[in-house]
């Protein structure tokens, strides 16, 4: 029948079951099966021991005090591995085979204790009244349980201290809940099995599982116990190097690591909203955005910080809880050495832009002084043709004064016109520079009797190196050609020029011209130099037309660089192109290819040829 302690233990069956199914149906949190497993063990135990307390036949309480055993027995083990699991580290599954074999062996001893009387040694009523307590002497394997069953006690007092001794403020009120309700069957079963205690004439530990039941029901509703989870504080806050703290539901700070304690000199953020700690308050308005800059002292050092929130949410995955905030996670980045990083970038920066201005304002100033350096060496290239005209010309009358009266000055009046002529070579060659580099320069259109031209050159090319040999092949040259006739003749002597310069003095210069197909089908002349003197270098014969650039075997051979490149600028202009083959020691021929066509000609000053 139900008498009080049945409908107690009724209760404490209850108690059990709801706690089962509520942790359960949390997120899913360490130790969670083993917690479920160890309320399971005690429902099964407290039941057993309901209906021993119902039944009157001393048979069939002997029946049910051995069906208890299961329970008996897992309730503490599973206990231990949940408290481990929930404080320390997640133990492997294979460890909740322990509780299971030693829980099954003793139970199947308890079912044949008739034949061993290993767990009981005798088994009497305390009364003769009907549905009298049962009073149990005990063998010798109840004692071996009991030590065993105590082993895992002992271990759980163990790890919960430590745990409280670690723990924040938040937690520390979930570990000595713990405490409770491992404390308070631990002393009921001592008082039990020392003889000392009992309730209704009864073992009173699986009584007390209706005071553990209502603990564990506060700390699950009212404290949240398996929502903010101290899970591998160690591994997951303390070994963050940045700062973390761990507010609820009302933004006080239930958790932080050594990072973000030392954010708080003079004091603790546990336990204190985060609206209340210096420097951290702006980040408490829950519709801040972030992430937000911050700065903060740490360390004695002014260090810089973006902040970020992550919600904790509760509820079942499978849906049957509905999710609700229970708090956040407010991670700070230090982000000083990024910050001092972009500072010393946008100062790079900076500098650079004044550095640029700078640049700017010297190359305008250069500009304007070349410019001014160029209408000076233009007026003086002029200033000097004129004299040189005066003496080019008084030469002249003397040679033929001279024919007759002194023929004996005739070699020293050529010598003065032959350096005559070199001198306004030279002056050509400047001007023609300038003007190449002056933006409103603009190509003649003149049309040329090129063999006339290129006998011209020649002849002035030898006047000015005498003993020297020009061979010219002009058999297959074009007859005219349109095109700027002053600019070609410059690049004829500067290649002639340079054949002779560079060539032994015994060794003649090839002046060659030749009409040719180019190749898009139209005509184009072929003009080439060829010498038999030193060669240019092959890693340097690619660079031989850029300005002011003289190969390295020149010696002391006067020049500028500057011929080489207006010879290829001139080419650009009139739409051709000018080539060098040439062998080291052997010597060199450079080739001129002009379109013979009008059209040719290129309106574009450069025809996209770079100056230098």
């Amino acid at each position: 029948m139900l008498t009080l302690p049945a409908l107690l233990l009724l209760a404490a069956v209850l108690a059990t079951l709801w706690t089962a199914w509520r942790s359960w149906a949390l997120p899913p949190f360490p130790g969670r099966f083993n917690f479920v497993a160890m309320q399971l063990s005690a429902s099964w135990w407290t039941t057993a021991a309901a209906i021993e307390t119902i039944v009157p036949a001393p048979a069939d309480k002997l029946f049910w005090a051995e069906m208890a055993w299961f329970g008996i027995v897992c309730t503490p083990s599973f206990w231990a591995l949940f408290l481990w699991s929930y404080t320390q580290e997640e133990l492997a599954a294979r460890w909740r085979l322990v509780p299971v074999v030693v829980g099954a062996l003793t139970w199947a001893a308890a079912l044949t204790n008739d034949a061993h009387q290993l767990i009981y040694t005798s088994v009497q009523p305390i009364s003769d009244a009907p549905g009298a307590a049962l009073d149990y002497s005990h063998g010798l394997l109840f004692f071996v349980v009991t030590i065993y069953l105590y082993a895992f006690m002992v271990m759980s007092i163990v790890v919960t201290a430590s745990g409280i001794h670690r723990a924040t403020p938040a937690y520390r009120t979930h570990y000595l809940g713990f405490l409770v309700a491992m404390a308070v069957p631990w002393v009921a079963n001592v008082g039990y099995v020392t003889g000392n205690l009992t309730l209704f004439d009864f073992d009173p530990t699986p009584f007390s599982f209706l005071l553990m039941g209502a603990v564990f029901y506060w700390l699950i509703t009212r404290r949240r116990l398996f929502v903010l989870l101290p899970v591998a504080r160690d591994a997951l806050l303390d070994a963050v190097p940045d700062p973390v703290l761990v507010l609820d539901a009302d933004g006080t700070v239930v958790e932080a690591n050594p990072a973000a304690l030392a954010l708080v000199p003079g004091g603790t953020p546990l336990g204190r909203p985060l609206a209340d700690l210096p420097g951290l308050s702006a980040l408490s308005p829950r519709d801040i955005t972030l992430p937000v800059p911050l700065t903060l002292e740490s360390d004695g050092a002014v260090r810089s910080f973006e902040a970020t929130r992550v919600p904790l949410t509760s509820g079942n995955a499978g849906g049957r809880v509905a999710a609700r905030e229970v708090g956040c996670l407010l991670m700070l980045r230090d982000v000083t050495h990024r910050r001092r990083a972009e500072m010393r970038l946008e100062d790079m920066v900076r500098r650079l832009d004044l550095a640029r201005l700078e640049a700017e304002e010297r190359l305008v100033a250069e500009q304007e002084a070349k410019r001014a350096l160029n209408g000076f060496l233009s007026m003086a290239a002029h200033e000097f043709k004129t004299p040189l005209a005066i003496i080019d010309g008084a030469a002249q009358l003397l040679l033929m004064d001279a024919e007759v009266k002194a023929p004996g000055m005739l070699p020293r009046l050529e010598k003065i016109r032959r350096a005559v002529r070199r001198q306004v070579n030279i002056l050509e060659t400047c001007l023609a520079d300038d003007r190449l580099s002056d933006p409103a320069f603009a190509l003649r259109r003149d049309p040329l009797d090129l063999p006339a031209l290129l006998r011209a050159a020649a002849s002035a090319q030898g006047d000015a190196a005498p003993g020297r040999r020009i061979e010219l092949d002009l058999d297959g040259c074009p007859a005219r050609m349109t095109g700027d006739g002053p600019m070609l003749e410059l690049c004829v002597h500067n290649l002639l020029n340079n054949a002779l310069k560079y060539s032994p003095p015994g060794t003649p210069v090839r002046l060659r011209a030749c009409s040719e197909d180019g190749p898009d089908g139209q005509s184009q002349l072929a003009l080439s130099v060829a010498d038999q003197g030193i060669g240019i270098p092959d890693s340097e014969r690619e660079r031989v037309f850029d300005r002011f650039f003289r190969a390295s075997n020149t010696g002391t051979a006067a020049g500028s660089g500057v011929g080489l490149n207006m010879v290829r600028r001139i080419a650009a202009l009139h739409g051709g192109t000018v080539t060098v083959d040439s062998r080291l020691g052997e010597g060199s021929v450079f080739t001129l290819r002009l379109p013979l066509s009008e059209e040719a000609l290129c309106e574009d000053r450069m025809a996209g040829m770079p100056a230098d």
